[in-house]
């Protein structure tokens, strides 16, 4: 055999084997469009990208048209009976699984005649499993928003039970799926909208007192849920023009504003109770996708009017008392120790005849290494000229009252929008080391854009000196119940838990870079969820994108993109629920403390998980080793925790 019979033989053998690879690659891609077993779509084009494209819109379209007479929460939607509408509905819907379709999508890509083939593919089981993930996050949100609701965290119940409503007529079986509650197990399409209108049937919202500003009466607020103060609600309140921008209740304390200064002419205040928190659907992106897809639920019962019967007026400072301006005296401030172990109270009691709500958040039970529950007499005539100056704006008269550091706080806190004091305190002392705490003092702070909190502020008083040396806004009262539950620890280290948190919250709130610049150890692990695409608040970088990225950060680049977010919003709220504590085996006062975060920004607002691992052995130099934000419980690890590190 010659060398050119050889080649010919070889070329003949090459030419059959790649028909062969042909053939076998035809055969298969007949079977998948031929068979039962698979979805699939398929898309031309110049470039592999727009053929893909084609190809998935293709493969969503034939899932669409074969679940789509399972949609009947949808049908009940359109009042036309309109068949293309229902569809292009179905198809819209079923869209929003694309990104979990992607996971699981498998494609085959070839070129003929220079135009590309791509056949995207995805097996009948799959999808299935896709509908039942969806499903699980439905009863996810329900379980959290129970939880919430026992929590008497009103903001965070409606919202996931209205997020759960609108996931589940997103779902091909929404209309049987039930869940298993109280003994029962009710179908979602009707146990969701019950428990809805439930909560807003049990909260009551009570006119306790007001207060006259320029051209606006502001109403104090008692709002509580079975008769017992709300850890959170957010609200509107129409004000006689339009509805206002959402007020953020805590403790069972809110206010109203409307406009006009003679009382006479309200006869009611009508308040929104928010349920749907639009603001906060990009922090989930199914959430989000879904929102364009389907018709929101109106519930009518989320409108509440509240009567005002011989509402009595309110005075910050009572003007026929004397302001005593005398330095005071600390011996007798610190004198009186209470003898008896007074018992854990953290209550807010509410008095609509008195006008009063009492906030005695965190009292530590006594005695225990440096702490102790003072009578804080002594004390008073300090807080007096603080809540004047606040009261008459006048506040350079109190800066005797704190010391250098102090005053540089307490004009960050005026300047933390408009601050008014919205309840006659009740304080409670507490001597912690060498200070002494006193909480608190109820005041509201609105914005620009007339978005209002309710912050509880807390006094740090040098014993020393006789001066207030810090401020910082209390916890919520379930938060310090959650922390004081761990009896296993001393009161001491429960106290100073405490004030770490209620610092590190308030620090971003008043932007105290200086101060998270000095808590945070040089080498300390950061770590931040970032979007893929793009990269915002540093606090939060988590908005509407496939995929979340966990970076990394070193603390100077963390405190540059702290920097930049305090200089481009004009404010920042943290509210921290839902406390888990762990300490260290080693170490000392070492703990890690997980927390539900609910962050507010003028620019950004969402909810996520924050891990902090932080060293308390001295409670005014307390040191963080690592802090983690994660915008949802991982589904391989779940959530940051101190085993973790």
């Amino acid at each position: 055999m010659n060398v050119t019979t050889r080649i010919s033989i070889m070329l003949i053998g090459c030419t059959f084997f790649c028909w062969g690879i042909q053939s076998a690659f035809a055969q298969t891609v007949s079977e998948i469009k031929g068979g039962k077993e698979f979805y699939w779509g398929e898309g031309i084009g110049k470039t592999s990208a727009n053929a893909e494209k084609e190809a998935l819109s293709m493969l969503i379209n034939q899932i669409s048209v074969t679940v789509e007479n399972k949609f009947s929460l949808l049908s009940e939607q359109l009042t036309d009976n309109n068949k293309a509408k229902f569809t292009q509905k179905v198809n819209d819907v079923v869209n929003t699984y694309s990104n979990a379709t992607l996971k699981n999508t498998e494609k085959m890509e070839w070129e003929e005649k220079d135009v590309v083939h791509i056949l995207c593919y995805i097996k009948r089981s799959e999808v299935s499993k896709i509908f039942a993930e969806r499903e699980g996050k439905i009863k996810d949100f329900i379980a959290t928003a129970i939880k919430a609701e026992e929590n008497l965290q009103i903001a965070d119940a409606l919202k996931y039970y209205y997020w759960a409503l609108l996931l589940l007529q997103s779902h091909p079986d929404g209309n049987t799926i039930t869940y298993a509650h109280n003994g029962a197990e009710p179908k979602l399409a009707v146990f969701l909208p019950q428990q809805i209108n439930a909560v807003f049937a049990k909260l009551d919202f009570r006119v306790i007192g007001k207060q006259t500003e320029p051209n606006i009466t502001l109403y104090n607020l008692a709002i509580l849920y079975n008769k017992q103060p709300v850890s959170n609600c957010e609200y509107s309140v129409y004000d006689g023009r339009n509805w206002s921008p959402l007020s953020a209740a805590k403790d069972g304390k809110g206010v109203a504003e409307l406009l006009g200064e003679d009382a006479t002419l309200h006869k009611k205040i009508s308040v929104r109770v928010e349920y749907e928190f639009g603001d906060e659907w990009k922090t989930d992106k199914e959430v989000n996708d879904i929102l364009s897809k389907v018709e929101g639920v109106p519930f009518k019962k989320a409108k509440i009017d509240v009567a005002m019967n011989k509402v009595p007026d309110f005075k910050a400072v009572d003007d026929s008392e004397p302001i005593d301006t005398k330095p005071i005296d600390t011996d007798v401030a610190v004198a009186t120790a209470n003898k008896s172990a007074p018992t854990t109270n953290t209550s807010v009691e509410v008095d609509a005849k008195s006008a009063t709500a009492t906030n005695t958040s965190a009292t530590v039970a006594a005695p225990a290494k440096n702490v102790l529950k003072v009578d804080g007499t002594g004390y008073l005539p300090l807080l007096k000229r603080v809540e004047t100056a606040i009261s008459t704006k006048n506040y350079e008269s109190a800066r005797e009252c704190f010391t250098a550091e102090g005053y540089t706080v307490f004009q960050k806190l005026i300047q933390y929008g408009k601050a008014v004091i919205i309840a006659k305190p009740d304080y409670v002392f507490m001597q912690f080391d060498d200070g002494v705490l006193a909480r608190s003092l109820s005041m509201r702070f609105s914005f620009s854009n007339r978005r209002t909190f309710v912050e509880n502020v807390v006094f740090d008083i040098d014993m020393a000196a006789g001066k207030i040396r810090s401020l910082s806004f209390a916890l919520t009262d379930k938060a310090c119940k959650d922390i004081i539950s761990h009896d296993k620890w001393t009161e001491y280290s429960r106290v100073s838990i405490i004030n770490f948190i209620e610092n590190y919250q308030t620090a971003y709130a008043l932007k105290r870079l200086d101060y998270l610049q000095s808590i945070f150890s040089d080498n300390a692990l950061i770590i931040t969820g970032k979007v893929l695409r793009t990269v915002t608040a540093v606090e939060n970088q988590y908005q509407q994108a496939p995929k979340i990225q966990f970076n990394r950060q070193s603390k100077s680049q963390y405190m540059r993109n702290l920097q930049k977010c305090f200089q481009n919003n004009e404010y920042v709220n943290l509210k921290f629920t839902d406390v888990s504590i762990k300490k260290g085996a080693k170490g000392g006062e070492i703990y890690g403390i997980q927390m539900q975060q609910d962050y507010f920004s003028s620019s950004y607002g969402d909810t996520g998980y924050l891990f902090v691992l932080v060293d308390v052995n001295k409670p005014n130099e307390p040191i963080i080793h690592v802090r983690a934000w994660q915008p949802e419980k991982d589904p391989d690890f779940g959530l940051y925790d101190i085993y973790h590190f």
